[in-house]
């Protein structure tokens, strides 16, 4: 008995010590720690994972109260398996997202609205044309986390080689027509232009800037089988017979080649700059004096368009924990240390803000490529009319590219297949 009353002493004290241990500041912290989802492909690709990784723990060191866990999903299919989580009533607290993807899982009504979240001094942070383009219904319903919009990338080497001033890129569509056919002759074994002409929205994305630039809007009045599309793909087909273009490869397929001086002109996002140079270790005094990238050249319509292809995050409507998430997400897309180790770093692309919050990563973005980008490509960006019908259209839009780009039909038999395919949706 005396044992017994010995043991219940000591377990009643054991527990008094641990009432204290979790009343104490310390143990009220470790309780009051919340846990957020963070659904994204930047931890599912080997060249990212390190880099989101640092982010991520540098965000729990100067956040203790938040754990971040990270879900990793491929690119391909982020957008479907949020999509099918959603339904079941389990969706993440944050996801990474871009391009149509962004408004597929808008159209799910399930995207918490953002414009609450954005205070004066925020909203004074970002770009003005970060923003743009984000909002489905009227709602904001996604945060820019990096821009990458698409440049005419050039290789001085090749132009010189073809008799061209490397510091005159075209800015016409004749002028791109002209080099391309110089650039065939001297060159051979070189693409004068690498443009991704794939079965696939990314394309579609892709593509809509110089359907654009000739006055095309197949989703839009014009039509599939509008005078301005049939002048574009009357133009894609003179590439293809001319072998200006190499049909059928996607636009990952040209960057190696690329780098190894097979390709004269390449519309691309900011990116390229980082995959070249992993790929031939060239110095950052050696890339500026070989590529230079200007602005898209202009078609009929005068004018010069581009498209975002940057990465946007989300917040979900169902999280129990907005708060902590919406301070993730702002620390991913502002934060010197994101900025720094991702964006700029393997993520190889722009921060969507007006200012950099420390000179030494304003001295980082003071290079021929980002100043380009910056100043004279962002400003020509146009958004795609994205949505759930995007996806499906973008099968028969780019089904007509292939056929001008490979068959042998009329064209206004090209474009009225195309029509034909959009009625059918």
């Amino acid at each position: 008995m005396h044992g017994s009353r010995s043991a219940r002493r000591r377990s009643l004290a054991v527990a008094g010590v641990l009432m204290l241990a979790l009343a104490a500041p310390g143990g009220a912290q470790a309780a009051d720690k919340v846990t957020i989802t963070f659904a994204n492909w930047a931890s599912a690709e080997a060249t990212t994972k390190p880099a989101i990784e640092k982010v991520i723990a540098a965000f729990e060191a100067a956040h203790p109260d938040i754990v971040v866990k990270s879900e990793a999903m491929s690119f391909s299919e982020i957008a479907r398996t949020l999509a099918l989580r959603v339904r079941s009533g389990n969706p993440p607290d944050v996801a990474q997202l871009a391009g149509n993807d962004t408004f597929l899982i808008a159209a799910t009504g399930k995207l918490e609205p953002l414009s609450a979240y954005i205070d004066a001094k925020l909203e004074s942070q970002i770009k003005r044309d970060a923003l743009t383009g984000l909002s489905y219904r009227g709602k904001l319903i996604a945060f820019p986390w990096t821009l990458a919009p698409a440049g005419l990338w050039y290789d001085k080497a090749i132009l010189q080689k073809a008799g061209l001033d490397p510091q005159r890129p075209p800015t016409t569509i004749d002028e791109l027509t002209k080099a391309m056919a110089a650039i065939r002759k001297s060159q051979p074994d070189v693409i004068p232009l690498g443009l991704d002409t794939t079965n696939r929205p990314f394309a579609l994305q892709s593509n809509w800037p110089w359907m654009a630039t000739f006055g095309a809007d197949p989703l839009g009045a014009q039509h599939g089988d509008s005078a301005q599309m049939k002048q574009y793909l009357g133009w894609m087909r003179d590439l293809a017979k001319n072998r200006y273009i190499d049909p059928g490869r996607k636009i990952g397929e040209f960057r190696p080649l690329a780098a190894q001086d097979k390709v004269a002109f390449i519309w691309d996002q900011v990116l390229l700059q980082g995959v070249i140079q992993n790929a031939n270790k060239m110095s950052d005094a050696d890339f500026y004096q070989r590529w230079g990238v200007t602005t898209q050249p202009a078609g009929p319509t005068g004018k010069s368009f581009s498209f975002e292809g940057g990465h946007q995050l989300v917040l979900f409507a169902d999280s129990k924990q907005k708060k902590a998430a919406w301070q993730f997400i702002q620390y991913l897309a502002t934060s010197p240390e994101a900025i720094r180790d991702y964006t700029l770093g393997p993520g190889a692309s722009l921060p969507p803000l007006v200012k950099m919050p420390t000179p030494e990563l304003e001295k980082k973005l003071d290079t021929p490529i980002f100043q380009a980008f910056t100043q004279t490509i962002i400003p020509t960006v146009t958004t795609p009319p994205y949505g759930p019908a995007f996806a499906s259209a973008s099968s028969a839009i780019m089904a007509g590219v292939q056929q001008a780009v490979t068959g042998s039909e009329a064209i206004d038999q090209v474009a009225g297949s195309i029509q034909q395919q959009l009625n059918r949706r």
